[in-house]
């Protein structure tokens, strides 16, 4: 069986090593034809200097400092003020944006919403917790929405209050 085996092989690249002339010189006069055309480059751009003259001012490329990202407190004004010295909750480092409502649950009188963040973590949260960058607070959550109460603040060292609505999506 291995001779005949073999012996077929070798009449089969005996026949492969016929006359190639043909092919090589329909490949010397297509090449010998066909000259390719590639467009010139476009002249480089003249580039021209300039001096940097922000050293004194903070790199984009550096986080500011703590200093510059506190929020100014003025507790001499009677007004509407945010407690800064809670705990900050679990989702209070997203914008609202980057949170969906995902659903919710209801365990006897206690109603929790299912709020995804933009990680695709999943977490539980209830009336009078906080999310957002503005101190939101929950106020009220329904099968299909949340209502938030966010601190913003006005510039002059008060806060005012904005209602926020966080509605149910499902893609």
């Amino acid at each position: 069986m291995k001779p005949i085996v073999i012996g077929l092989l070798g009449v089969g690249l005996v026949a492969c090593s016929g006359d190639r002339s043909d092919l090589e010189s329909f490949v010397t006069t297509t090449k010998a034809q066909h000259v390719a055309h590639i467009p010139p480059l476009k002249e480089p751009p003249i580039f021209e200097h300039f001096d940097y003259q922000a050293e004194l001012m903070r790199s984009p490329f550096v986080p500011p400092s703590r200093e510059l990202t506190e929020e100014v407190i003025d507790v001499s004004k009677d007004c509407l003020q945010p407690d800064l010295k809670r705990r900050k909750g679990r989702l209070e480092t997203y914008a609202l944006d980057n949170l969906k409502m995902r659903g919710s649950l209801k365990d006897n009188d206690t109603v929790w919403a299912l709020i995804q963040t933009n990680d695709n973590n999943v977490y539980r949260m209830g009336v009078g917790e906080y999310l957002g960058l503005f101190h939101g607070k929950i106020a009220s959550i329904t099968p299909l929405n949340v209502e938030i109460l966010e601190l913003i603040p006005d510039g002059a060292g008060c806060w005012t209050v904005r209602t926020s609505n966080m509605e149910l999506t499902g893609e």
